[in-house]
């Protein structure tokens, strides 16, 4: 624009010099001819293409939500987009998306190994009674922010789901951290009720005085309990309402908890590095008083 602004001057002076008496309004015409042709000639900046965005909540079946890396992969090109969070962030949002298809996912930080999905069984309630696992596609479009994509089942197989990508300009990757070396147990929640109450639910260490425990919301119908030393562990369910009467992860579950299953005994967990075992169903409310020990939570 200032060497617009010189050509102008100049050309002015240099028609006033040599026009001698020629009238001020015929100068005036040649200098507003002159800056219309420049500017007809300037290149015209051409808009970015618009982009859209994805949002959603964020979970995770334990005492509280670890850093998680939060992804989304355009179904179409393999490109994926990506967003940290930090410690007991309940919320997400990914910015900068092309329109298009995408899938989301959440890892757990640094190493990826616990993976979130939003998939239909998410959407079914994470029951028993959900058997679709398939991915759902979120369609994204320009200038808009899709909702509610919650990538909140972490209690299937994650190896069916892509590995977290192994990206060198995302930062705190394959660090180590207080879950290294450890693993997890996973499953669904019951209760012979019309409702599921909170639950206290516990690993206890069969061959230490060693437990650990969460604490499940009201109607929650799963529960993972993390960050277990490799071992063996019994697995305790303890209402909330009434801890007297628990459930446990005994021989009458995998035998259909009819009458007909008198065997109470607790079923031992085997848990390994690096992997969290699944399937450990708690539901056993039928043994007699006594069977299973008393919670050991606050």
């Amino acid at each position: 624009m200032k060497r617009l602004f010189v050509i102008l001057v100049v050309l002015s002076a240099l028609l006033g010099a040599c026009g001698g008496g020629q009238p001020a309004q015929d100068v005036d015409a040649i200098v507003q001819a002159t800056f219309q042709a420049l500017t007809a000639q300037a290149p015209q900046a051409t808009p970015s293409a618009a982009t859209g965005s994805i949002s959603g909540q964020l979970s995770f079946p334990s005492e509280g939500i670890p850093p998680l890396l939060v992804v989304a992969f355009n179904t179409s090109t393999g490109q994926y987009y990506w967003v940290q969070t930090v410690q007991d962030q309940t919320t997400y949002q990914i910015d900068g998306l092309p329109p298009g298809k995408y899938t989301v996912f959440a890892y757990v930080l640094p190493d990826g190994k616990l993976v979130g999905a939003y998939d239909q069984f998410y959407v079914c309630g994470l029951q028993q009674s959900c058997t679709d696992l398939s991915l759902i596609e979120v369609d994204v479009q320009a200038g808009v922010v899709t909702p509610n994509i919650n990538p909140g089942d972490w209690y299937n197989d994650p190896t069916q789901w892509p590995s977290m990508p192994n990206d060198p300009s995302i930062p705190n990757l394959g660090v180590g951290g207080e879950s290294a070396g450890t693993g997890g147990i996973a499953g669904q929640l019951s209760y012979p009720s019309s409702f599921i109450p909170s639950m206290t639910v516990v690993a206890f260490d069969i061959n230490s005085a060693n437990y650990r425990y969460i604490i499940t919301n009201e109607n929650s119908s799963t529960y993972q309990i993390d960050d277990l030393a490799p071992g063996s562990y019994f697995v305790v369910a303890y209402p909330n309402n009434d801890s007297s009467y628990p459930g446990g992860y005994s021989a009458a579950v995998p035998c259909g908890l009819s009458a007909s299953c008198t065997d109470h005994s607790l079923i031992p967990v085997e848990v390994k590095s690096g992997e969290v075992t699944q399937g450990i169903n708690p539901g056993d409310f039928y043994a007699p008083p006594g069977t299973f020990p008393p919670s050991p939570a606050p």
